[in-house]
Formats: structure tokens, sequence, C-alpha cells
């Protein structure tokens, strides 16, 4: 029997990473198709960010109570039940396209969004295995995150020749598809649900909400969001204003090799060198790669500007989270991850609205070599903050497993 590995691929895990990969794209393609339209219709980049700040706090408040509703509906028909929503405000965009009307939407697809990533979320991590849990993740963390990529590419190249009108219709049907492959999962119920009630009552509920241990990692992933919101909502515009029109969203397929391919490999070396030997390089290459697409004048500058970003893009989030939950003990885990969530919707939702007021007043090319400052305040908060939480790991965790505390040293 040990020879045998536990099997990953099976029919319900491609099925989540079919659904979540579709579903996310068309999150994203909406994300930055928004902010375009409304750019044409208004002629300000600041009412732009709002669409996407709009749906940000309106998830960010629904975080905060989607786990407990998780746990006490049927999975299964809580994700189908969601996917229907979240259609239904796709449909409403068709109803009025006034700028009050668009962000009542996006407020509304906020709270879809939020039950939806968190479903998705849970639901893959009880299907993986226990024995290839690292395996699983990163691969449904793959699938989601090309998805996220490819969202804006196609948005950004399809407004370039239709309507956006046209594009929600396309989005609609991605979301049917999305739907379509929910009925085809099982009801995942959270299965440590009964050991965990008096582990729970030992300690107030909000200390399950919140654990100071991870503030730092989850302040950087909220900076490295707000520079992430600025390229998936002015990348576009941006286009317009060095005369490339469409071909712009190439940085997003640039973006994407560069993701792929690093992480294939960050996973390895986390796990054998620790976090300090990507988070460094990684911060170094964002921070370039924003700089140098604020210069940019053609696809040229614009494909290096991908590749360097998307390292960043591809480490600097996978390896924070990972990073946290070896900060916390396996029963705040779950608090790990809600407060990175938390903080990711509040990092994008800050960048959005603030990049949009400074692209206002400066030109997106500008706005863009500015946010590299958000990736060289990652780096110091990162190199001054993580010295100090290494001796407090080192001291808990002294035994002769030196493998595993060789993840936390710098």
């Amino acid at each position: 029997m040990p020879k045998f590995k536990v099997k990953l691929w099976t029919n319900q895990y491609v099925i989540i990473i079919l659904l979540s990969s579709v579903m996310f794209a068309s999150f994203y393609m909406i994300t930055a198709g928004f902010p375009i339209f409304v750019s044409t219709i208004s002629n300000n980049p600041a009412i732009a960010g709002t669409m996407t700040t709009t749906l940000m706090l309106a998830s960010l408040v629904t975080r905060f109570f989607a786990s407990v509703i998780i746990q006490k509906v049927n999975m299964k028909l809580l994700l189908i039940i969601s996917l229907v929503y979240f259609i239904g405000t796709i449909g409403l965009t068709f109803v009025n396209d006034s700028i009050g009307f668009l962000i009542f939407i996006r407020a509304l697809q906020g709270i879809g969004f939020s039950m939806l990533t968190i479903l998705v979320f849970t639901i893959s991590s009880n299907i993986v295995p226990r024995s290839r849990l690292g395996e699983g993740i990163v691969f449904f963390a793959m699938s989601t995150s090309v998805g996220t990529t490819m969202g804006p590419l196609i948005a950004i190249s399809y407004l370039a020749n239709f309507s956006f009108r046209s594009m929600m219709v396309l989005t609609l049907g991605l979301m049917a598809f999305s739907l379509v492959c929910s009925f085809f999962t099982k009801n995942n119920t959270i299965k440590k649900e009964e050991e965990k009630p008096q582990e729970t009552k030992k300690e107030p509920f909000y200390k399950y909400m919140y654990d100071k241990r991870v503030l730092l990692p989850c302040i950087l992933v909220a900076l490295n969001y707000m520079a992430i919101a600025g390229t998936v909502n002015f990348i576009g515009a941006f286009g317009k204003e060095i005369n490339v029109g469409g071909k712009i969203s190439q940085f997003f397929i640039a973006q994407a090799i560069a993701m792929v391919l690093v992480r294939l490999v960050s996973g390895k070396i986390f796990d054998r060198w620790g976090h300090r030997v990507l988070i460094i390089p990684a911060g170094i290459a964002g921070a370039a790669g924003l700089a140098l697409l604020g210069f940019s004048t053609g696809m040229g500058m614009v494909w290096v500007s991908g590749i360097l970003f998307g390292i960043a893009y591809g480490i600097v989030h996978p390896t924070i989270q990972a990073w946290a939950l070896t900060l916390v003990p396996a029963d705040k885990k779950a608090t790990a991850n809600s407060m990175l969530l938390i903080f990711i919707d509040f990092g994008l939702a800050i960048g959005s609205v603030g990049l949009g007021f400074l692209a206002k007043n400066v030109g997106y090319g500008r706005t863009f070599s500015y946010s590299a400052a958000f990736m060289v305040v990652i780096l110091l908060l990162y190199l001054f903050g993580s010295r100090k939480k290494v001796p407090s790991e080192a001291k808990r965790e002294k035994r002769p497993e030196r493998i595993k505390l060789a993840m936390d040293k710098p």
C-alpha cells in the first residue's frame, strides 16, 4: 500500500480546477473591462478605479461572515446559488449604464465574488489528499492565477475591437460553463468541524478572526496588490496613451509566461532554502518591471516589463502566504488565510482608487513608475520585519529537525 501515491487528479479535482480557472478569468475580464468602459463614458480615471474599489470593499465586508455561512450550508448548493447570483449581476449590466447604477452592480458582484472565492478555495482544499496537499494547492493556485492573468488580457484585446456589452455576453457564457461544472461537484463538508468546537471555545471568537503573528505578511500582500491594481485597471488606457492600442494586452501574456515558469520551481526553492531567497529578488524584479512599464514607448519594453513583473507576481503572494502559515499553529491556519484574503481585497480597493486619482493628475505612465514604490516598501518592511520574527520561531522550534527551521531562516 505505501508504495502507491494517493491519486491527486481525480474527476472532482479536475472539475474544480476547470470551474475556478474559467470563473477567475470571467471575474478579471469584468474587473479590467469596467474601468475601460467607464473611462470612455466619463473620461475620469478616478471613477474607473472606483469600480474595482467598490467590488473589493463589498467583498471585504462579506468575508467577515462568509466562512460562518459556508460551515452551516451544503457547499455544493451554496456554490450553485452563488454562481446563479453572480450571473444575475452580469445580466443587470444590460439594464442601465449610468455611473451610479454600475457602481451598485459592482457592489453586488463584490458579495458574489467573496462567496465564490472562499467556496472554491475551501472545496479544493477538501478534495486534495493530505499526503499531496502542497502539490494540490500549488496546481490549484496556478489555475486561478492563469485565470486572473488571462481575464484582463482577453478583456483589453476584446474591447479594442468590440463593445463592452458584447464582452458581458461572453462573460455570461463563461460563468454559465462554471455553473454547469458546479452541478458535477460533490458536497464538501469541513471534516474537522467536529473536532474544533472544543478548541474554539478556549479563546474568544474574535481571536480566530485575527492573529498578530501574520500581520506583517498581510501588510506585504496588501502592498503587492496595490501595485497589481494598477496593471489590472489602467493598462488598457496606458496602451492608448503610448499609441499601441489593444497590443498592450501582450503585457499579460509576458506576465503569464513568467509567472507559470517561476511557479514551477518556486515551491521547491521555498522548501529547501526558505522565503528570503525568493522574496528579495522578486521584489527587485517587480519594482524594475513597474518602473520600466512607466517609461515604455513600444511593445519591446512592455514585454520586458511584463516578464519582470510576472516574476514578482508569481512569487510574492504564494511565498508570503506559505511563510504566514509557518508562523501560526495548525488551529490558526484558517485565521491566517482569512486575514490574507481580507488584506488582498483591501490592497486592491485602495490601490484602484488611489492610483486612479494619481493617473488623473500625472498620466498612466508616471502612475506605473510611481507604483514601483510599493515593491520597494515591501522589500524594506520584509527585510526589517522578518529579522525580528526568525529568532522567536527558532526558539519555539529548537529541535533536531533542522530542515523545517531552514524554511524560516533568512
